[in-house]
């Protein structure tokens, strides 16, 4: 789960403050972490070092850590009395200061509180009392916070973590009442207090203290460890709807990919293609974009999306892997649109959208519903490739191909991640156009557009995407 987990206290003579930090990290790596601590400090597990703050705003110190790691994720998880990612610490400091000040549930037992906003996070608090006989009131104030960015995923997954951070806090509860009552029977300081004879001095204490636990922040770093891994268990989510009313069961049984060619020269390409382990890192948009030009490549994928024909001439050896990469624009059930190395000219004239056939065909002129693509035996004007498509592309591109644009753009996405996130689209788009597909009315239609976010601009792919799609 990524989150940060903090333990706050507000000291009676500093105020309040994060005194315990535990949080995930998957690719960094320890050294890299701005921790100024010595060699091998991460294994020191002594909880009695000098610092120039009270005891009780300390915790393990600020130049030592308590480090985990689950084999299973390869999640680390580390604990410091200082979140060691400046940006997040800021972070962490704020939610502190507001558990502990103004977003505080006065529940006896300990309550809790949603609070945040997109720029500082989001903060499930839980504030609670912990027993202490020399401090004002007899009690100090603690809060567990849980400190994310997805607003959504704390909350979904809020009575979950509400019910382990309740155990936590009254197992911290539990420790200090029995200190507590060990303390009054050996004099009762509270009646000394309480009648005067004792002037009441600020002896603010630590945790370890209060509970008499001396492994009590190991123990917190465990809870917090097990935590932020069992979070990300608990609630997992994915693109597709899944088993909606409207959608047929889905099968538990995984049937043969269809091949889309039983084309003798072809063939060997498709089985390899099925078998190939990491199939998505090679077959991506961006050989289509470096094969053609700008322009052209922002026509192509309009014409994909919007269902204009797409007629790809050539040696099957050089245009299959353009017909590879130029299927991730579709979702797979629209894969059978595709047809590739056509043997037969009754196939262009078929249902098929984006078809490659072989030079010895003959195909149909270029027009505003044809959008041809010609693979040259020898370069003519230095290019291998001929595109021709009088049609334009309109002023205002649909919302999906002007992500698909900004994605391909992105210099720091490898072909891996760009096809991640091009398959992550294509789905969101395809869950839009099955629930636009099932509004009973026009009226309804129109309201669940505006739901979405569906413009008009975003019809043509709505047209051509919900006669296939149900």
């Amino acid at each position: 789960m990524n989150a940060v987990i903090a333990l706050c206290h507000f000291c009676e003579a500093h105020g309040p403050s994060a005194i315990f930090c535990t949080q995930t990290f998957r690719d960094t790596k320890l050294e890299d972490l701005n921790l100024n601590r010595p060699h091998n400090a991460t294994e020191q597990t002594s909880n009695s070092i000098a610092s120039k703050q009270c005891a009780a705003c300390n915790s393990v110190g600020p130049t030592n850590g308590l480090y985990s790691k689950d084999n299973e994720s390869g999640a680390t998880f580390l604990s410091t009395q200082m979140c060691p990612l400046p940006d997040v610490a800021v972070l962490v400091k704020q939610a502190a200061v507001r558990s502990l000040s103004c977003e505080i549930n006065h529940n006896k037992d300990g309550g809790f509180v949603f609070f945040g906003d997109t720029s500082r996070g989001h903060v499930l608090s839980h504030t609670f009392h912990v027993s202490d006989l020399q401090a004002r009131g007899f009690y100090q104030l603690f809060s567990i916070i849980i400190l994310m960015k997805d607003k959504y995923f704390l909350l979904n997954t809020k009575p979950f973590l509400a019910e382990h951070l309740r155990k936590i806090s009254l197992e911290t509860q539990n420790s200090a009442k029995r200190i507590k009552e060990e303390e009054e029977l050996k004099g009762s300081p509270r009646q000394r207090r309480l009648s005067g004879s004792q002037q009441l001095v600020q002896t603010p204490r630590s945790l370890i203290e209060l509970t008499g636990e001396e492994n009590i922040f190991a123990v917190l770093h465990s809870h917090f460890s097990w935590l932020l891994l069992a979070g990300s268990r608990f609630l997992t989510e994915h693109v597709t709807f899944g088993n909606l009313p409207w959608l047929p069961p889905q099968s538990t049984s995984h049937p043969p990919q269809q091949r889309l060619t039983y084309n003798i020269t072809t063939l060997p390409m498709i089985q390899k293609y099925e078998t190939l382990d990491d199939a998505e890192e090679f077959y991506s948009l961006i050989p289509i974009k470096q094969l053609v030009k700008k322009a052209e490549f922002v026509s192509l994928c309009y014409c994909a999306l919007t269902g204009i024909k797409i007629i790809v001439r050539g040696d099957a050896t050089r245009t299959f892997h353009f017909m590879m990469c130029l299927k991730k624009l579709l979702p797979e059930q629209m894969h059978n649109l595709i047809r590739v190395d056509a043997q037969h000219q009754h196939s262009i004239s078929a249902d098929y959208k984006i078809i490659s056939i072989s030079n010895e065909i003959a195909v149909p002129i270029a027009s505003s519903s044809i959008f041809r693509i010609d693979f040259l035996p020898e370069l003519v004007d230095g290019n291998d490739i001929l595109i021709k498509w009088p049609g334009t592309v309109p002023n205002k591109l649909p919302d999906l191909l002007v992500k698909l644009l900004k994605a391909v753009e992105e210099t720091r996405f490898t072909e891996l991640v760009l096809n991640r996130h091009t398959k992550v689209l294509i789905e969101e788009w395809k869950n839009k156009v099955i629930c636009l597909n099932h509004a009973k009315s026009t009226n309804g239609q129109n309201k669940l557009k505006r739901v979405l976010g569906v413009q008009p601009q975003d019809q043509p792919l709505i047209n051509y995407w919900s006669a296939h799609l149900n």
